[in-house]
């Protein structure tokens, strides 16, 4: 199986210079688990929930004053479509990530979590 058949497709990109406030709303409101931060053409960085809790909210920052560059983790993982998931779960283990983004060429399209690999072994698609 290859982690196209398994990825999430709903990446929602954010710019550098939102602030974590925004970020905050989008997750929030898009009941999603992740945003990307796209600095420039095929550089690329993440915000998770734990990076805004443990990089802003626990360390007692302003959401609305601190910047989406400030917290993001980059550069980001990312894998071609191709990838099988046997080799991404590999990568998710060495890294030690939850989160992995499948791209094809330059664009981000989609990321497996291990969310996804779990539904994947429970509906028999895994390995």
């Amino acid at each position: 199986m290859r982690v196209e058949e398994i990825m999430n497709k709903r990446v929602e990109f954010v710019g550098p210079d939102i602030t974590v406030l925004e970020v905050i709303e989008k997750i929030v409101n898009k009941r999603i688990r992740v945003v990307v931060v796209r600095f420039k053409e095929g550089e690329y960085g993440v915000i998770t929930i734990r990076d805004i809790v443990f990089k802003c909210l626990a360390k007692g920052a302003d959401p609305e004053a601190m910047k989406a560059h400030e917290i993001a983790s980059k550069p980001i993982i990312a894998v071609e479509k191709g990838t099988s998931l046997k080799d991404l779960i590999s990568i998710m283990e060495r890294s030690k990530i939850s989160n992995v983004f499948v791209k094809e060429g330059d664009k981000i399209i989609g990321y497996v979590s291990l969310t996804e690999v779990i539904a994947g072994y429970l509906i028999g698609r895994l390995l």
